[in-house]
């Protein structure tokens, strides 16, 4: 997994588990103690939409979404390097990271739209490592 050639891609992989841990611990965080925020949220939660049969409020799919993103997250690091670790010719991981830049520039581009900071940094940092793993050669190739 931390062969020569790997090792930037392991990293970034590692990277989007770490975004995936802060995501998690981010979401679990305490509600903001406001009248602004108790009142968003209660609008949220009270604002139910009908989705064939069922009326999940607006509230519990913010909250899912978000929930999504963590196992997502989880998912395609823990994929990454199960890749990493397995191909010995490298050619995967090259494929797999070439998909990982363009996943992960569309969601640096998504929080840059919506100028979110935190997500758009660790992002945008997982984002470089990727594209480094592409552009480094490895030395056996090169």
């Amino acid at each position: 997994m931390f062969r020569r050639g790997r090792r930037l891609f392991s990293i970034a992989s590692i990277l989007m588990i770490l975004n995936s841990i802060a995501h998690t611990l981010g979401h679990f965080q305490p509600d903001p103690q406001t009248a602004e925020f108790a009142n968003l949220k209660s609008t949220m939660q009270a604002y139910q939409i009908d989705m064939m049969g069922m009326k999940p409020s607006a509230y519990g799919m913010l909250e899912s979404l978000s929930l999504t993103l963590t196992i997502m997250l989880l998912m395609l690091g823990l994929q990454n390097l199960l890749v990493a670790a397995v191909d010995e010719s490298g050619k995967m991981i090259r494929r797999f990271a070439m998909v990982n830049i363009v996943g992960v520039g569309a969601l640096v581009a998504l929080y840059w739209y919506y100028h979110i900071p935190p997500p758009l940094i660790s992002f945008a940092l997982v984002e470089i490592v990727f594209l480094l793993a592409v552009l480094i050669p490895d030395r056996k190739q090169a």
